[in-house]
């Protein structure tokens, strides 16, 4: 049976108010090639036109391509040494890391923690090139934990070289919060507001010693996105990504790796959203209104056919296609659901209405 496709305004209208409707609407990932699979909680970078991917484990995996499609070329672990950070030597990992590059310095934020485990901690490299080998560790940034959060999934967000530096984290618990860095060092400030904060420089000659805490009762971070319902889903990977003027916080919901028989009911995977606001600080709304501290998100991405549980995201600007691209994890059904069976996807974007939708 032959299906017009709907106008994509239409299109928006029936995914934001008809569930049934979202595994026909949404596109498949565009084509990738080489190294596709084994891919966590991927972020790409783009520096004189080569394409560097960031993935979580394997301390930090790198690759590199021409273009988002590929052919990706696996180069080796950013961390060589792995992280200085040691919370659990035994079952920890090096999760979800976030480049970006400010003053000529290249930055890497990472999380080290395990499953189920508050004990997180957010570290960070640095290097002149991005070139494997380069990269110095400076470790964790001693940014106190609290009840309230877990210290993973870091994304740094500065619109323009003189604007504050902001980072975003947070998994499970109270989701997702934010806080700035000190613009002179991009280590962790204390206390608000920012325009007073103090800065913490990072030591240059870290040990491989657990990390500093410090009392919940010190901290007063913004808490961006939170799921308030009697069953949340967890909310976690937050990125944030500037457009006409607004900031829209792009974040993953729902249950990321569950394994057959345990996958997550129906409308409960994994998923990516988004929110917007006229502020990085907030206060973030969706497409409906309702706040994102109080369980709103408008729905970006979804499982359908063999896409199952996308998350994991990041946004740029692609500059061999000149268009801004929506990049994520997923898993095939088809293929299974072992981690090592997660891939690279990625889909164009659209805006309508002043809202991201995936073509």
């Amino acid at each position: 049976m032959f299906i017009r496709p709907l106008p994509l305004l239409a299109a928006v209208a029936a995914v934001h108010a008809s569930p049934i409707l979202v595994k026909r609407l949404f596109p498949d990932p565009e084509p990738c090639t080489g190294n596709c699979s084994w891919i966590h909680d991927p972020n790409v970078y783009i520096e004189r036109g080569t394409y560097y991917r960031f993935s979580t484990s394997g301390n930090i995996a790198v690759a590199t391509a021409d273009s988002m499609s590929g052919p990706w070329t696996y180069q080796g672990s950013l961390l060589e040494e792995g992280t200085s950070i040691v919370i659990d030597e035994a079952r920890q990992d090096v999760w979800a890391p976030n480049v970006v590059k400010i003053n000529n310095t290249f930055y890497c934020y990472y999380s080290v923690s395990f499953l189920g485990s508050q004990a997180s901690q957010i570290g960070f490299a640095t290097s002149p090139s991005l070139t494997i080998g380069s990269w110095t560790d400076h470790g964790s940034l001693n940014i106190p934990q609290s009840p309230s959060y877990n210290l993973i999934d870091p994304a740094l967000f500065q619109e323009s070289a003189d604007s504050p530096v902001h980072m975003t984290f947070g998994s499970y618990w109270d989701g997702i919060f934010s806080l700035q860095l000190a613009a002179e060092t991009l280590a962790y400030k204390r206390d608000a507001p920012p325009s007073s904060q103090s800065s913490i420089t990072w030591n240059r000659n870290v040990t491989r010693t657990n990390p500093t805490t410090s009392p919940p009762s010190s901290l007063n971070l913004p808490n961006l996105i939170r799921n308030t319902t009697a069953s949340p889903d967890v909310v976690e990977g937050a990125f944030m990504y500037a457009h006409a003027g607004l900031y829209f916080l792009f974040f993953s919901a729902g249950n990321c790796c569950a394994t057959p028989p345990n996958l997550a009911p129906p409308g409960h995977e994994y998923r990516i959203l988004v929110c917007r606001a006229a502020s990085p600080a907030g206060p973030f709304m969706d497409r409906e209104g309702r706040r994102c501290d109080e369980s709103g998100g408008t729905l970006v991405l979804g499982s359908h056919g063999d896409v199952y549980a996308p998350g994991g995201q990041g946004v740029l600007f692609d500059e061999g296609a000149g268009r801004e691209v929506l990049y994520y994890h997923y898993v095939r059904p088809s293929v299974g659901y072992d981690a090592s069976q997660f891939f690279f996807g990625f889909n164009y974007l659209e805006w309508v209405g002043g809202w991201p939708v995936v073509v």
